[in-house]
């Protein structure tokens, strides 16, 4: 295995901080330039190790090798899964993960200070469980042995690959700074805390082991590139194993994983699809998780601060049974679904009844996700709804229609004014009379059907005591026509090409964990292979768009950047 930029860097507090903060690049690969995988055989002939590209890959635009630093949820997944019980809450209070387009998972990720001392907690508090855990040393005239033993398989574990001698021999120095007037247990300690704030830990690795103008990921790192897609934690021995034996090299051999059952939440091979991963990708695709923290002007919507724990349950609930029994998951009606599943307290607010034990219920007046209380909640004000805010988190996310910023339009952004005698509907009409109007009049009709759902979700028919309106005529896109109120539109929208191929566009962007315009080409290629799989693009799902992602010809390689 090639030693890495930073494999001999063991990070802070206990030496430096330059592990934290290592930009994902390849140091020595050569730059990359036409040819190199993205044009034909070029690729192919500069793959290192002399192995050439399947075909359908010569021509893809390879994404680029990167090294990422996990999430806050991978990281801990990952210490769950190498400490146990001991790790349960310990990244709690983790600084947020920076998002791109919308999402956790990017190369964006960094290490700040506030992060690194956080990391420097989290790391003692999990090294004194694994000492309490740790064997003794069998032989303890000859603590050395035990280390290096203890150090190859805790870091094997730790580090998602075996260990380099080089870092072990970088980790046996710190085990004998602890020897040297301290025990055994204290050494293993100190270097359990050095390993789990080492670069090698908290990032995960796509770049080969050669340099190279396009490179073939790692057996480790391809089974730990599908274990964090699909499961969002480290990989089992199982998957690791069939990595080794070159079984997940080929299309056939990933979409074998599909056809086993992919996994489930902690372990080995199931029928069940990963729920927790993917209601974390459905959320911050559509911007759900941020139900937790946000908040209502309680003088308005009194129960909703009780009420939100519940909002955010039945979105969870509703992707899960949605998943799990609806084959696969399909997009239609996770859009356009005529029920749900959710608490009792919530089903009272929705005025509900007939639901089962487990808050099943039909919701013909309430159709799929848009109109569930987290989305109208998250895209309204703290006093009153937003339309613009429904419009535009629409437009973006669920249709990929552009909405210019008003910023980059030099544009003042003045909110139409209070008004106790108008519904929020009336005072927003002010846009088509402004220099506004060319955006407002597409994204102000897109959040103006949803005015029959309050700002925490609640259903209406007035608004100050005015009739609300939630007629709209909707342009600029292929399911363009006018509509009777929100569950009209998602229905036309839930058939919808430009909406089908704009949830792959988004999933791609979370599955590579990549938004920028630089690998739009990569993007581009993907939704090709994508729509290979269908026989009409509207028969997209969420397990499908999951499983073109895995078995794309190009998942396994990579450009120089």
């Amino acid at each position: 295995m090639r030693a890495l930029p930073w494999t001999g860097l063991v990070a802070a507090p206990l030496f430096t901080l330059l592990a934290l903060g290592c930009q994902a690049s390849i140091e020595d690969a050569p730059p990359s330039g036409p040819g190199t995988g993205g044009s034909g055989a070029g690729g192919a002939q500069n793959l290192a190790g002399g192995a050439t590209l399947p075909p359908g890959t010569e021509t893809a635009s390879l994404l680029p090798a990167r090294i990422r630093r996990l999430t806050d949820s991978e990281y801990q997944l990952t210490v769950n899964a190498l400490v146990g019980e001991g790790a349960n809450g310990v990244s709690a209070d983790f600084v947020p993960d920076s998002r791109q387009g919308g999402f956790t998972v990017n190369e964006a990720q960094r290490v700040d200070p506030v992060l690194a001392r956080q990391l420097a907690d989290a790391a003692s508090k999990l090294a004194a469980d694994v000492r309490a855990k740790a064997a003794p040393c069998a032989a303890p005239s000859t603590p050395a042995q035990c280390a290096d033993a203890f150090i190859r398989d805790f870091g094997k574990k730790a580090y998602r690959r075996p260990l380099g001698d080089d870092e072990v021999e970088h980790l046996m120095t710190v085990f004998n700074v602890a020897l040297d007037g301290g025990s055994y247990a204290e050494g293993i300690e100190l270097v359990t805390r050095a390993m789990l704030q080492s670069a090698a830990f908290l990032y995960h690795t796509e770049i080969g082991d050669a340099p190279a103008a396009t490179v073939k990921l790692t057996p480790y790192e391809l089974a730990s590139s599908i274990s964090y897609l699909l499961l969002g934690g480290p990989p089992t021995d199982a998957l690791v194993d069939k990595a080794l034996t070159g079984e997940l090299d080929t299309t056939s051999g990933r979409a074998a994983l599909i056809a086993e059952g992919l996994f489930q939440d902690g372990a080995g091979f199931s029928t069940a699809l990963p729920s927790a991963r993917v209601r974390r990708v459905i959320q911050e695709w559509l911007g759900t998780d941020r139900i937790s923290v946000t908040a209502k002007d309680s003088n308005i919507y009194p129960l909703y601060e009780g009420l939100r724990p519940e909002i955010e349950a039945e979105t969870a609930s509703f992707l899960g049974r949605l998943v799990q029994d609806q084959k696969g998951g399909s997009l239609a009606t996770l859009l356009s679904a005529d029920w749900t599943v959710a608490p009792q307290g919530l089903l009272a607010a929705y005025n509900l009844t007939g639901a089962d034990s487990a808050g099943f219920v039909t919701t013909p007046q309430r159709l799929g996700i848009l109109n569930q209380a987290a989305f109208l909640s998250v895209f309204a004000h703290a006093h009153e709804t937003a339309p613009v805010l429904r419009g535009v988190a629409i437009m973006r996310r669920v249709a990929c229609s552009p909405v210019a910023d008003p910023i980059d339009l030099s544009t003042a952004i003045v909110p139409p004014p209070p008004d106790p005698n108008k519904t929020t509907r009336e005072r927003f009409t002010v846009h088509a009379t402004t220099a506004c109007a060319a955006c407002h009049n597409r994204i102000d009709n897109f959040g103006f059907a949803f005015e029959g759902f309050d700002a925490m979700g609640m259903a209406r028919t007035e608004d100050n005591k005015r009739p609300v309106d939630t007629t709209v005529s909707v342009i600029g896109t292929d399911f363009a026509g006018s509509f009777a109120n929100s569950n009209e539109l998602v229905k036309a929208m839930a058939q919808s090409p430009q909406v089908h191929e704009c949830f792959a566009r988004n999933m791609f962007r979370a599955l590579a964990g990549t938004s920028s315009e630089a690998s739009r080409m990569s993007e581009d290629d993907f939704v090709e292979y994508w729509k290979t799989g269908m026989a009409t693009v509207t028969e997209s799902s969420i397990a499908g768009t999951l499983s073109s992602y895995l078995t794309s010809p190009s998942f396994n390689f990579r450009k120089a950047q």
